[in-house]
């Protein structure tokens, strides 16, 4: 985060987005899934998942590596690191970015920032049981340089000859929104021009999704899948496993209008701050989650009562949902009261650090199109929810959207958010 009172601060504009996710690959698919509301969620088939409590998840079924990468690169790169490079490649393209080109940074000034909670631990559960089954011989080569979570940035940053700083950040569901501020701070801080940001995860294999199984986090909801997220409801039960890949495309402002680019929002601030409370549990009274909130609005020198719709994480949670929207409620005080609020994560699930990534992409599509989405799965609302955020949205709703928050909170207590502005 950069002093909220210097105002040479450099302005950040997001030139490009990439998006892999369970209700749209591509741009216009995304949009095209946003606008329909309709929840792709349903029983897993990667795996038998007839041992777990929970059997449900927000599969991508439809990505085939081939349609953004040649053959031998398909073939070296685990899923992890596919998703990564056909989002970056998806997002660099909607920019119109080739570095060095018609005014672009420069390939030595274009950094890389990507987050993962768990990066290559699918691939590695995968060559485990191949270990134990026939041995080390049997194991992939590419196995030590898939698992660890630099590998999608690195291959992404190989594919695009891109030079500057790789930085992977592995901060549980907040991970790509710490990816997304630290990018911010290293444009405003003058050491990069561009930024690739946001983020990459594959969780779905048995171990992982079992994992989170056993600590009763997933909702049990198997009969009725695609009812199975419900953001701030009052019959939430957990949440709901997703994979996905998000990247947005971050530049100097001054840089992205010599070169002519169109954006769709500015990036105005971000805020972290940890709960130090529990490592499951969230802070029941919001306080540091409403801090990270706090501190992205003083550092876009945006006030609350301007703050024009929030994307909530919304994991449907028990505990997290309500914790959240305490924390809203205190960040934006009296205006939480009329603002419009949205937890989307029934259109794709949960892909832990991915989710920001995904979220800052509605964001920015909020400003841009002027149609903030629907808490599709929301139902009727937890009362004391209700009473503190009495603006959670039933239906999208078209506006006006110039100042918007959204927030990310993961396991440990680790809060970010981030603000956005129209320009």
């Amino acid at each position: 985060m950069t002093d909220a009172t210097n105002d040479s601060a450099r302005r950040v504009w997001i030139t490009g987005l990439g998006l892999i996710t369970a209700v749209g690959i591509g741009l216009p698919a995304f949009r095209a899934g946003l606008r329909a509301g309709r929840s792709p969620v349903r029983r897993i088939d990667r795996f038998d998942p007839s041992s777990f409590r929970s059997q449900v998840a927000a599969q991508v079924d439809d990505f085939d590596p081939l349609d953004h990468m040649d053959p031998k690169t398909a073939r070296q790169l685990d899923r992890f690191s596919q998703f990564g490079l056909a989002a970056g490649q998806m997002a660099m393209a909607d920019a119109r970015l080739v570095p060095g080109e018609l005014g672009a940074a420069p390939a030595e000034r274009v950094g890389i920032y990507l987050g993962s909670a768990l990066a290559g631990i699918a691939y590695a559960e995968e060559q485990h049981a191949r270990y134990l089954e026939r041995g080390i011989r049997s194991v992939s080569p590419t196995l030590a340089l898939a698992v660890f979570g630099g590998a999608a940035p690195a291959n992404l940053g190989i594919a695009l000859g891109v030079h500057g700083p790789i930085l992977s950040t592995a901060n549980s569901c907040a991970s790509s929104t710490v990816a997304i501020g630290e990018a911010l701070g290293a444009i405003r801080a003058g050491q990069i021009d561009a930024a690739i940001a946001g983020g990459s995860e594959v969780p779905l294999s048995p171990l992982a999704f079992g994992a989170f199984d056993i600590i009763r986090a997933l909702s049990t909801r198997n009969d009725d899948p695609a009812a199975a997220a419900r953001p701030f409801d009052r019959d939430r039960d957990g949440f709901v496993m997703g994979e996905g890949a998000a990247l947005v495309i971050l530049e100097a402002a001054e840089v992205a209008e010599r070169r002519g680019a169109v954006p769709y929002a500015e990036l105005l601030g971000y805020g972290a701050t940890s709960d130090a409370h529990h490592m499951v549990q969230p802070r029941p009274d919001g306080t540091q989650a409403a801090r990270a909130a706090t501190l992205a609005m003083a550092d876009g020198r945006v006030g609350s009562d301007e703050i024009e719709y929030v994307n909530a994480h919304a994991s449907s949670t028990p505990l997290g949902d309500l914790a959240e929207a305490r924390a809203i409620a205190l960040a934006l005080g009296e205006r939480a009261a009329r603002t419009p609020i949205s937890g989307t994560k029934a259109l794709y699930g949960h892909p832990l650090g991915a989710s920001g990534g995904i979220e800052a992409v509605i964001c920015a599509l909020a400003i841009r199109d002027g149609w903030a989405p629907a808490s599709v799965g929301l139902r009727e609302p937890d009362a004391e929810i209700d009473s503190l955020l009495p603006g959670l949205l039933r239906e999208g709703r078209s506006g006006t959207y110039q100042r918007v928050l959204s927030t990310s909170f993961g396991f440990g207590g680790l809060n970010a958010a981030l603000v956005f502005g129209a320009i």
